[in-house]
């Protein structure tokens, strides 16, 4: 005969794992649905960014798909020539050369080569009247953000006899030797673009682009995350940023930042 305690443990067993079961199925339901909503709202943001873009240029004449290169070609070069007309430093982004420089009166005055790039999808959708409406003139700078100080500049006292000398060379030998974040710094543009640009020399290290958890660009991608999710939460759509992001040699990525009025005229060829 068998134990009665034997099957009142038997059956408490049994009720726990059916309630764990039904946590985990609701939990499961509640994750795609939230997913669900927020793929929906997301694609919604992308579209209705999209639909504000195309209104403003919904009265000029249709062009031809197949000369949307031409009309990139028109863009490019009537943007550069008015950036020329600016008594300040400019910034002009080629991504189909993969060519990023600092130009003053249309001389360039620097020029470093793009190793890594990517773009929004939101780019790819644009016909001719719309990418000729986004770039056919300079943009502007609204907002700049960076991972290191901008035009930062460091006081060193001269040292008093050569023991001074020499131990403020092992101290500056040792701080180099210290692993710095890497240089990263993000612009927002005057027609809801984000322009973000980061330093990296190693070619495998261009292609991880985004490290979580180090440094500038985590924070600032977590930082977005949540503020969608809390768009989300409400049932609103959330904010939508078309976004460009270049990495450069680190050195060369410094000096460009460094350069750069805080009100630039950038040029942009995508």
């Amino acid at each position: 005969m068998k134990d009665k305690s034997v099957d009142s443990f038997d059956s408490l067993f049994v009720k726990e794992h059916n309630g764990l079961k039904k946590i985990v199925v609701v939990f499961v339901v509640f994750l795609i649905a939230f997913l669900s909503v927020y793929t929906y709202l997301s694609i919604s943001a992308v579209r209705s960014q999209m639909n504000e873009v195309r209104a403003k240029v919904e009265k000029t004449e249709a062009v031809n798909p197949g000369l949307i290169s031409l009309m990139k070609d028109k863009a490019w070069m009537e943007s550069r020539l008015k950036m020329a007309g600016d008594d300040s430093i400019g910034l002009s982004i080629d991504l189909s050369e993969k060519i990023i420089q600092l130009e003053l009166k249309g001389v360039v005055v620097m020029r470093s080569k793009i190793r890594d790039y990517s773009t929004s999808g939101f780019f790819k959708q644009m016909d001719a009247n719309v990418y000729f409406s986004m770039f056919g003139t300079p943009l502007s700078i609204t907002r700049i953000e960076s991972s290191i100080d901008k035009n930062h500049f460091k006081v060193i006292q001269a040292p008093k006899d050569t023991l001074a000398a020499q131990a403020a060379v092992v101290a500056a030998a040792k701080e180099d030797s210290i692993p710095k974040e890497n240089v990263f710094w993000t612009m927002r543009l005057d027609r809801d673009i984000e322009l973000n640009i980061q330093g990296i020399d190693s070619i495998s290290d261009s292609q991880s682009k985004y490290k979580l958890g180090q440094g500038f660009e985590s924070r600032r991608d977590m930082k977005n995350i949540l503020n969608s999710f809390k768009q989300i939460l409400r049932f609103k759509k959330p904010s939508y940023t078309p976004e460009i992001l270049i990495s450069i040699p680190e050195n060369e990525a410094k000096t460009i930042l460094n350069a750069l009025p805080k009100k630039s005229m950038i040029t942009i060829r995508i």
